[in-house]
């Protein structure tokens, strides 16, 4: 049966030219050279796998001197959606936008297997990190990809991070205005994001819009702090840069624009560490993990008393 011969869901029939599922590929050789290089890039940052198409792509060019053009973007992409589909990659190594998806199906195959659950649970018991901290902490990250590697940081602090990319919706600067002004202490903001007119934009009206909220919500406004990307980190870090488009001509002109992605992975996690250190109180963080071991060690002695 010919691919055009499937049946479909819709009923409809397709000349189909892209492969489905695990695919054989054989790619020419510059094809498979460019795959060598995204293995070298995915190695040399596996402590911070996933990583995005774009983050890649920004390590290409630098370590490799690959073209710095939408249409080389482009390519990277096809490559890496075959190289996946034919496991010359690793399909968890790069960072796509996954479907997202709601409610659950949960329960129990018997009693023992709940009493199983119970003393399994009891290994990961810990109090809330943010305990004695005289303000909140989150990040706000406008690539929802660059999420997951920033969490692996912020989540050793108790800091929760939030994707500012789509605080163009009133509903989603509201509810960021709610939770920072139920809150009983002060919220800063640490705001990671791309150093050109868009991204600065979405950040201004974003902290703007949020104060306001919060301040009618009868809280206090959140303090707003950029750590990625500045002026600064552009000469300090030597990222690629481009030209503001001339079609864009939201605030003073921009001589030089650069995506969050163009910093390294180590760039990015060294930053937002330092970042979050220095806002939160690690005395207190330290006070709080020891206070967790000590009734997490009594939780466990007596959930051991259940078997």
């Amino acid at each position: 049966m010919s691919s055009g011969d499937r049946n479909t869901v819709s009923g409809r029939t397709y000349r189909r030219t892209r492969p489905r599922g695990f695919a054989e590929w054989s790619p020419k050789p510059d094809t498979l050279r460019l795959v060598d290089q995204v293995r070298a890039v995915l190695e040399e940052y596996r402590e911070h796998l996933p990583m995005t198409a774009r983050q890649v792509f920004y390590r290409l060019v630098g370590a490799f001197e690959y073209p710095k053009e939408e249409k080389a973007y482009d390519r990277l992409q096809e490559t890496l959606n075959r190289a996946r589909r034919a496991r010359l990659i690793p399909m968890n190594s790069i960072r796509d936008d996954r479907a997202s998806s709601a409610g659950h199906s949960f329960g129990y195959d018997s009693p023992a297997e709940f009493w199983d659950s119970v003393r399994a649970s009891a290994h990961y018991y810990a109090r809330p990190l943010t305990e004695g901290q005289p303000q909140a902490v989150e990040v706000w990250v406008e690539a929802q990809g660059m999420m997951p590697m920033v969490a692996e940081v912020t989540q050793q602090y108790g800091v929760v991070v939030y994707c500012s990319g789509g605080f163009e919706s009133v509903c989603a600067k509201h509810d960021a205005a709610a939770r920072i002004a139920y809150r009983e202490v002060p919220t800063t903001v640490l705001s990671v994001g791309d150093f050109d007119p868009s991204g600065l934009s979405i950040l201004d009206a974003a902290a703007e819009d949020v104060a306001a909220f919060a301040e009618q919500l009868g809280g206090t406004p959140p303090v707003v702090k950029r750590i990625a990307v500045t002026e600064q980190q552009i000469t300090r870090y030597g990222l690629q840069t481009v030209p503001q488009k001339r079609s864009d001509r939201r605030g003073d002109h921009m001589a030089q624009t650069v995506q969050a992605e163009a910093l390294s992975p180590t760039q990015l996690t060294d930053l937002v560490r330092a970042a979050v250190e220095e806002a939160v109180d690690l005395r207190a963080l330290a006070k709080v993990r020891q206070r967790s071991e000590r009734e997490r060690q009594k939780i466990q002695a007596k959930a051991d008393r259940l078997r």
